[in-house]
């Protein structure tokens, strides 16, 4: 799967900016995430198309980096997030983002990215997705 991390400006109206130029070329976004810090936004989304998003959003001047992500399925309970966390790091791995993106009833769907992406697919095959997207 594919994720775009878009730094903004902690502005008034910057959300509407960003998600009209999307629904103006009918690029429906699949999931997103909205944090600002202080004067900074980060924006974290997955779209249906993703290089025209990447082209729309970049040119109407956001600042736009892509990463590949990793999905995986866990059990919804306590401590599952702090067990791939912890596999993550006995393996010598910075986990440098995670978004849970569904809940059921039974299981949380997350995206990770970390500093390296194969080797963190090895360590957690047993709970990976395999995403028909990417």
């Amino acid at each position: 799967m594919k994720q775009l991390t878009v730094l903004v400006p902690n502005e008034l109206g910057i959300a509407a900016r960003l998600t009209t130029c999307l629904a103006k070329r009918g690029i429906n976004i699949e999931e997103i995430d909205v944090e600002s810090v202080e004067d900074h936004g980060i924006v974290v989304l997955s779209v249906d198309r993703y290089d025209e998003a990447l082209r729309v959003l970049s040119d109407e001047g956001f600042r736009v980096i892509t990463q590949d992500t990793l999905l995986v399925r866990l059990e919804d309970k306590p401590g599952a997030l702090a067990a791939v966390a912890l596999r993550l790091k006995d393996a010598g791995l910075d986990l440098r983002s995670m978004h849970i993106l569904r809940r059921d009833a039974s299981s949380t769907t997350a995206s990770l990215v970390c500093s390296d992406n194969a080797v963190a697919a090895e360590v957690l095959r047993d709970v990976l997705v395999v995403d028909r997207r990417s």
